[in-house]
C-alpha cells in the first residue's frame, strides 16, 4: 500500500455505511448520509446520519521487525519493515434538528444502532461482495487494499469509558455525544525505495563512454488479435546486456522469461489472456534504460464483464456482446466448452452456469467467436460457489447427539465448516465433494436453516430465506423486489397466496423482481418463494386496491 491507503480506508468505511444503512427500511423516509468530518464540523449536525471521524493512527507493535513481504502485485517484498498502522475511528450519529421537537436523539441512537450492526455484520471489508458494497470494484475498495496480504477489519473498541470519550470531545469544545470507537487493521504502508548509497571513493580514472536510450518501438504486428495471438514488435534497443526485458501489456506484466522471443531488434509475444482493461491496450518495453513511448494493440473479440460475477451451478449467465447474425459462438467455462444462445434485444450471450465443475472458487470464462480459426476472448473470472441439494437432521437422546448430513455439489475443501442457524461447526477437511457429514454431542433446535463453508466460500442456505418485500404493500401489476438469501436457481416460482408466478431460471442470490399479479383481491396475502423445489419461509404482502 501507499500512503493514500489511509484515506482509501476511510472511503470504504464511509461507503459500506453509505450503501448498506436503512436497509430494510425500518427507519421510514429516513435518507442516512454518511460524512467523514472532524466533529466541530457545522456540517456533521445538518442531516441524519452517521459521522466517521478519524481521532488516532497508531503504530502496530507487532509488525515493527518484520520485513515487509510484498503484496500481490509485488509479491518479492523487501527486508525493510513497513509502516503497520492501526486506525482509530469515532462514529457518532446525528439527528437534523426539528422545530419543537425534543426527541430528536432517538434518531440519532437509531441511526448508531443500524451502523453498528452494519460494521458488526461486516467485519471485513475485503470479503464484502453482494449488490450493495463489492470489494472487487475499485470504486468502492480500493485495488491496493485489494491487492495487500492483509485483510481490512474492522473491530469494536469495547473497553472505551466515559473518561475517554470526554478527553476526545473536550479538545473540539463540544458536548459529549453518544459514540462508539472502532479500531481498523491491518493497513501497511510500503517502505519507499531506498536512495542510492554514495560510491566508494575513485581509485583510478577510467572513461568508458556508450551510447544507451530508451526503446523506440516502430512497429506491432498484427496491429488487433485474439487472446493467445503471437504478436511481433519491432523496433531497436529492445535488448540490453546484463538486463532483463519487460513488457507491459495492458495491466500485465512480462517478464523475459514469458516472451517467445526477445532480441535487440524484435519481441514476440502471445497476447495473455488474463488482461482486465482493454480492448484498446498500451503496450511499452523497458530493458532498464526507462520505458520507450507506447504502442497500441485491440485486443478482439473482448469481455467488458458478465453478470453475475458468482453463483452456483444451473444458473443464468450473461456475456454482453455484439455479434454479427450467423457468427458462431460459444463459451469455455474453466475449459469446458458450453452451448450459448444469442439475444438479439439485450445484445448479450446467454448460457448457463455448468453445474458439473467438481470444485468451487475462481473459475475463468472466455469468448469463443468464429470457426475457422475460434478467436478467442479475454478471460473474466466467476466465482464458482459451493451448492447444497438436501438436508437430513437426526438426534438420538442418549448420549445425546445430533448428525447432519447435506448433499450437494463441489462440497470437498481443506477446511469446511457447517452452518446450522448462528452455530458453525468445523467439519476440517472433507475429501467428498458430493456430501458432508458432521456430528455435535448435543440436541440442536430444529427448522434453522443449513449452508456450508468451503475454503471461505458459501454455498445456498437451505430452506432458502425471504427476508423482506419493497414495498410490503402495492397495486397490482407493481414491480416488487423480494430481499433474502439463497434466491437464485433453475426454476424460481413466486407464490401470492395461491396465485403463483413463475420466473424461470434467476441469477442474483440476493434479489429478486415480481409484478403483483392482477388477477389478485385487494388485503393481505402470504408471500413465499420456491427454489427449485424448496420453499421460503412466508412473509404478509398487502394488495392495493
Amino acid at each position: 500500500m501507499s500512503y493514500l491507503a489511509l484515506g482509501a480506508v476511510t472511503k470504504a468505511v464511509a461507503e459500506l455505511l453509505s450503501k448498506k444503512m436503512n436497509k430494510p427500511a425500518l427507519l421510514g423516509t429516513v435518507i442516512p448520509k454518511v460524512t467523514a468530518l472532524p466533529p466541530d464540523d457545522e456540517r456533521v449536525g445538518e442531516n441524519d446520519g452517521v459521522n466517521l471521524f478519524l481521532y488516532r493512527v497508531s503504530v502496530n507493535p507487532f509488525f515493527s521487525n518484520t520485513g515487509w513481504r510484498g503484496d500481490r502485485q509485488n509479491p518479492s517484498g523487501t527486508k525493510r519493515p513497513p509502516l503497520a498502522l492501526t486506525l482509530h475511528y469515532l462514529l457518532t450519529a446525528y439527528a437534523k434538528k426539528a422545530d419543537g421537537a425534543a426527541l430528536d436523539d432517538i434518531t440519532s441512537h437509531q441511526l448508531l444502532g443500524n451502523a453498528m450492526a452494519i460494521l458488526h455484520e461486516y467485519p471485513v471489508l475485503n470479503d464484502v461482495h453482494d449488490g450493495d458494497f463489492d470489494a472487487s470494484l475499485d470504486a468502492q475498495f480500493a485495488p491496493e487494499l485489494r491487492d495487500s496480504f492483509e485483510k481490512i477489519k474492522v473491530s469494536i473498541v469495547p473497553a472505551a469509558t466515559t473518561e475517554e470519550f470526554s478527553k476526545i470531545w473536550t479538545g473540539f469544545s463540544k458536548a459529549l455525544r453518544l459514540s462508539v470507537l472502532y479500531e481498523v487493521s491491518l493497513v501497511q504502508i510500503a517502505p519507499a525505495p531506498p536512495y542510492p548509497l554514495v560510491g566508494p571513493p575513485v581509485q583510478s580514472v577510467q572513461l568508458s563512454v556508450a551510447t544507451r536510450g530508451v526503446p523506440l518501438l516502430e512497429t506491432v504486428s498484427p496491429p488487433e488479435g485474439a487472446a493467445g495471438t503471437q504478436i511481433t514488435i519491432k523496433g531497436s534497443g529492445l535488448k540490453a546486456q546484463g538486463r532483463q526485458t519487460v513488457v507491459t501489456f495492458g495491466d500485465v506484466r512480462l517478464a523475459e522469461s514469458d516472451l517467445v522471443r526477445c532480441t535487440p531488434g524484435e519481441i514476440v509475444l502471445a497476447v495473455p489472456s488474463s488482461l482486465q482493461r482493454g480492448p484498446r491496450v498500451q503496450l511499452t518495453v523497458d530493458c532498464g534504460a526507462g520505458e520507450s513511448a507506447p504502442a497500441f494493440f485491440e485486443v478482439r473479440p473482448w469481455i467488458n464483464f458478465i453478470q453475475p460475477l458468482r453463483g452456483i451451478g444451473g444458473i443464468p449467465l450473461a456475456i454482453p456482446f455484439q455479434a454479427a447474425e450467423g457468427t458462431a459462438l460459444a463459451v469455455e467455462f474453466d475449459g469446458q466448452t458450453i452451448p450459448v444462445t444469442y439475444d438479439d434485444a439485450a445484445q448479450a450471450i446467454m448460457t448457463s452456469v455448468p453445474e458439473s465443475v467438481a470444485s468451487s472458487g475462481l473459475k475463468p470464462v472466455v469468448l469463443l467467436v468464429g470457426s475457422d480459426p475460434v478467436q478467442r476472448s479475454n478471460a473474466r473470472l466467476f466465482e464458482l460457489m459451493p451448492q447444497i441439494e438436501t438436508v437430513n437432521i437426526t438426534t438420538q437422546d442418549s448420549p445425546a447427539q445430533t448428525t447432519i448430513v447435506v448433499t450437494g455439489k463441489r462440497l470437498a475443501g481443506n477446511d469446511v465448516h457447517l452452518r446450522y442457524g448462528e452455530l458453525l461447526i468445523r467439519k476440517g477437511e472433507n475429501a467428498d465433494a458430493a456430501q458432508l457429514q458432521v456430528s455435535v454431542p448435543r440436541l440442536l433446535q430444529s427448522g434453522l436453516p443449513v449452508s456450508v463453508l468451503v475454503d471461505n466460500r458459501e454455498s445456498n442456505p437451505l430452506p432458502p430465506q425471504l427476508q423482506s418485500v419493497e414495498p410490503a404493500a402495492a397495486s397490482r401489476g407493481a414491480v416488487v423486489r423480494l430481499n433474502g438469501r439463497g434466491l437464485s436457481g433453475k426454476a424460481v416460482v413466486v407464490k401470492f397466496g395461491a396465485t403463483s408466478l413463475d420466473l424461470g431460471p434467476q441469477a442474483f442470490a440476493t434479489l429478486l423482481e415480481a409484478a403483483v399479479p392482477v388477477a389478485l383481491e385487494p388485503g393481505d396475502v402470504q408471500l413465499q418463494v420456491n427454489i427449485d423445489g424448496a420453499d421460503t419461509n412466508a412473509l404478509t404482502f398487502t394488495v392495493l386496491g
